[in-house]
This record gives structure tokens, C-alpha cells and sequence, in this order.
């Protein structure tokens, strides 16, 4: 795997992605929220900030369906942090440039989901975490 730098777009679009994830958190009561689907752009962490039914509106809803990760509801549960959101995106820019091509609007699921193995896991969190941390020190 290439070596993982913590770049300004890549923090911002963390943070921007993080805040949408706990604003919807902390206005939006957990049994309305708990199965919603979001869709995050891979170029800036935004998102049309809809909360969607299914993974399959979510993904029929994005002008570029290709340019956009999706998450429930469900896996984030205690909110995320800039640095969690950060490595979430550079994950699925990774997998779409090594060739997944996960949303399907076709499919009634929407298409299947990439999950970050155990070593992944740890590679992205070597790799990302403390520069991320150190980065959002040293620049706030």
C-alpha cells in the first residue's frame, strides 16, 4: 500500500463530514435517525445533507453516484470525530481507485458495502491518525 499523507483537503473534508455527523446526532431523535442512510462526497466530506431511507436512495439521489461514500446510521451511533470521518473518506477513495465500484442504484440494497479489514484498519490508523491529530493541533 502507498504511503498515506494528512493533507489540508483531507482534514477539512474530515471535519466537514464529522459535523454533519453530529449535527444530525444532536437534532434528530436516535429512533428517527438509527437506520437513515447518508451520502458524504469523496471530494469534500459535504453531503445534500437528506437523511435517506436506503443505501438505494441515498445512491439514487447523487448527481454522481461514483463520487460519494455511504454510511448508516447504525455504525455511528456515539458520533465520529474528524479524525474517524477523515480516514472513513480516504478509505473509499482508495477502494474506488483501485477499482470498486460499490453503489448501485439498481440494486434494492444499493449496492454492496466495502468494509475496512482488521490489518486495513490498522494501516489507516498508523498511517493517518496521529498526523491528523497533530495537524488539527497545530493549526487550530
Amino acid at each position: 500500500m502507498p504511503r498515506l499523507r494528512v493533507t489540508p483537503e483531507l482534514v477539512d473534508a474530515g471535519k466537514r463530514a464529522s459535523d454533519i455527523v453530529n449535527l444530525h446526532l444532536a437534532f434528530t431523535k436516535w429512533d428517527e435517525l438509527k437506520n437513515k442512510w447518508i451520502a458524504f462526497r469523496l471530494s469534500d466530506g459535504g453531503s445534500d445533507g437528506v437523511l435517506y431511507d436506503t443505501k438505494q436512495d441515498a445512491v439514487k439521489h447523487q448527481l454522481h453516484e461514483m463520487a460519494c461514500a455511504y454510511v448508516c446510521y447504525r455504525g455511528l451511533a456515539g458520533g465520529s470525530t474528524a479524525t474517524e470521518m477523515g480516514i472513513f473518506l480516504q478509505f473509499s477513495r482508495d477502494a474506488y481507485d483501485a477499482g470498486f465500484r460499490l453503489p448501485d442504484p439498481d440494486s434494492r440494497t444499493g449496492g454492496p458495502d466495502v468494509l475496512m479489514t482488521a490489518g486495513q484498519g490498522d494501516y489507516y490508523r498508523k498511517q493517518l491518525a496521529s498526523a491528523f491529530v497533530d495537524y488539527l493541533n497545530s493549526h487550530s
